[in-house]
């Protein structure tokens, strides 16, 4: 693909939205939410906890405001379907570096999930006894190019980067910087971990299977994997091994996909 998007893949890839049972444990399910307003049930605050409701009041942003409850409310309602569960019903914890994760109900313990968002468009990665990262990212953001490699990129993945096309440097960075936000996230590491000290690759067009540190230090197989998601976007989903399948599912179809 060399970075284009694929209507041929998206079509092939992106299921109408219908209740799924709990993930095997070989499968990873991906949502696509529309935060923009599509055909699926509108947001509603009444489904969020109160220190959710209190998140969504301190954004001044309408916009901002309006994605966040629509976010929120599509997670627990996803999240609740898996569970047979009323979304208000769920209740997060969250680690160290504020990853989330359900305390509800004894099901849930095998539940695990990542959230993502960008502009008008978010994904949700569910999979069960098996963790889980994704994100996406505006494939318009201004970057410094410089500066931005410098940030985030190993020694192999610069050098890399150096053999590429000018004109290639943002979409290879943007690539990377999914790949590297995906692992992290999965961790429950943040900002804990230098997105210098590991490499993902910067090929959009493949997944890539990596040999990776889990959260406990102790070196897996990591598979990454692009997902076609919309022009304007970039967007990457990670697990540990590389034993699992992906299902992709459009909550909402986006009325601008």
């Amino acid at each position: 693909m060399d970075g284009q998007y694929s209507e041929q893949m998206t079509a092939r890839t992106w299921q109408p939205a219908t209740q799924q049972p709990l993930p095997a444990p070989d499968e990873v399910h991906v949502w696509r939410i529309d935060l923009a307003g599509g055909s699926g049930l509108p947001a509603d605050p009444a489904v969020l906890s109160p220190d959710e409701r209190e998140r969504a009041a301190r954004l001044l942003c309408g916009r901002k405001r309006a994605r966040f409850i629509a976010g929120r409310s599509t997670l627990r309602r996803l999240l609740g379907h898996y569970l047979g569960a009323a979304p208000q019903a769920l209740v997060f914890r969250y680690g160290p570096h504020g990853k989330p994760a359900l305390v509800t109900g004894a099901s849930a313990a095998t539940l695990t999930f990542n959230f993502s968002h960008s502009e008008d468009l978010a994904l949700l990665a569910v999979a069960t006894d098996r963790e889980v990262g994704i994100d996406i990212e505006y494939r318009h953001r201004d970057i410094s190019i410089a500066p931005f490699a410098r940030h985030i990129l190993s020694e192999n993945e610069a050098a890399a980067l150096q053999r590429l096309p000018a004109e290639r440097h943002k979409q290879a960075l943007l690539t990377a910087w999914t790949r590297k936000e995906a692992y992290v996230k999965a961790l429950g590491e943040g900002l804990a971990r230098s997105l210098k000290s590991f490499s993902a690759g910067i090929a959009d067009d493949e997944p890539a299977v990596r040999r990776l540190e889990d959260a406990s230090g102790e070196p897996h197989t990591w598979t990454f994997t692009p997902l076609a998601v919309h022009p304007d976007y970039l967007a990457c989903v990670t697990a540990p091994g590389s034993d699992w399948t992906l299902h992709c599912f459009d909550w909402e179809p986006a009325s601008h996909a």
